[in-house]
């Protein structure tokens, strides 16, 4: 028996409702999606609601693919015109979801983490930033036990750098990679507000702060550290013992320590994260260490993970004489 769609002709088929919103929410996806970006990335839109714009543009390209696959099975089924519309919503929707699919790969895979540091017991301090961060954005607190070996376990490349170099050059490098990133400058001085030492330096190869097998070795330091206080004077605290050895002594020893703060942004949506970067003068050289912390966001997806490495890959290059 012949089927009762195969007796239609093209123009008698009904088209897939399915299949026409598949390509219009597909479509209109494309120019919500640049306004959210762009509003976001210049100010127009402020970051918690750019993230429920966010959620709301991927709920809409949900329903576009789920819409085309329906609109593929009235196609199959009944006969009803969808081919055309199914398929062009159906990829575009597809290719506007990967960058999600990805992230959501990185959430579920990377720990929720959003404060990397390269000193876990003791991370630089931020001080000229907490004037630019609002209340409700992420604290700024010390690592859990918890969060040390997570990060210990997925981002075994963070570690501080010792230089045998003057600390003014090292510290006139970091503010040029700094400035080189288009990243907000906020601050660049000594914990006493004086301008930076002459920049000689040795020239001599830097390395990672690493033990034999490459792990993060915990820097050796003396059981005090001065970090800022918000009105700029320098605090003394003491360091609690590192479970990887290091020990502690009664002996308080004043460093001179020099501190880089900046606000960096994502490259497409412009979401912004606080960095800081201390750099403390010792016998032979320099010791350098990073931190960065998203502002939103209980979940990073790796990326200040990647700004610490690749800026800190930079700064040996730099240091080396091996950057442009």
């Amino acid at each position: 028996m012949t089927n009762h769609f195969d007796r239609l002709s093209l123009s008698e088929r009904p088209q897939s409702l399915a299949a026409m919103w598949c390509q219009r929410l597909a479509v209109f996806a494309v120019p919500y999606f640049l306004i959210v970006i762009l509003g976001h990335r210049f100010g127009a839109i402020e970051t918690p609601p750019a993230f429920w714009l966010l959620g709301i543009g991927v709920l809409m390209l949900t329903a576009s693919v789920a819409s085309g696959i329906y609109g593929f099975y009235e196609l199959w089924t009944f006969g009803h015109k969808a081919g055309i519309s199914a398929t062009r919503g159906t990829l575009l929707g597809l290719f506007l979801l990967l960058p999600f699919l990805y992230h959501a790969v990185l959430a579920f895979s990377l720990p929720q983490l959003f404060d990397i540091s390269t000193d876990l017991d003791d991370p630089p301090a931020y001080d000229t930033v907490l004037n630019d961060r609002g209340e409700d954005m992420n604290p700024i607190v010390l690592p859990g036990e918890a969060q040390k070996q997570a990060q210990l376990t997925a981002y075994p490349r963070i570690a501080a750098r010792r230089y045998p170099l003057d600390t003014g050059r090292v510290f006139k490098a970091i503010v040029k990679l700094v400035k080189d990133r288009d990243w907000k400058l906020l601050a660049a001085t000594t914990i006493q507000g004086q301008a930076t030492v002459d920049d000689e330096g040795s020239g001599l190869v830097a390395k990672p702060v690493v033990d034999a097998q490459g792990n993060p070795l915990r820097v050796a330091l003396p059981t005090f550290r001065p970090s800022q206080s918000r009105d700029g004077t320098p605090v003394f605290d003491s360091i609690q013992v590192s479970p990887i050895g290091r020990e502690e002594t009664e002996e308080v020893e004043e460093q001179d320590e020099r501190y880089v703060e900046a606000v960096a942004r994502s490259f497409l949506l412009g979401f912004e994260s606080d960095v800081v970067i201390r750099l403390v003068e010792e016998e032979e050289g320099a010791l350098v260490d990073m931190r960065s912390t998203s502002r939103w966001g209980f979940h990073d997806l790796g990326s200040n993970a990647r700004r610490v490495v690749n800026f800190l890959t930079d700064l040996d290059a730099e240091l080396q004489g091996l950057s442009r």
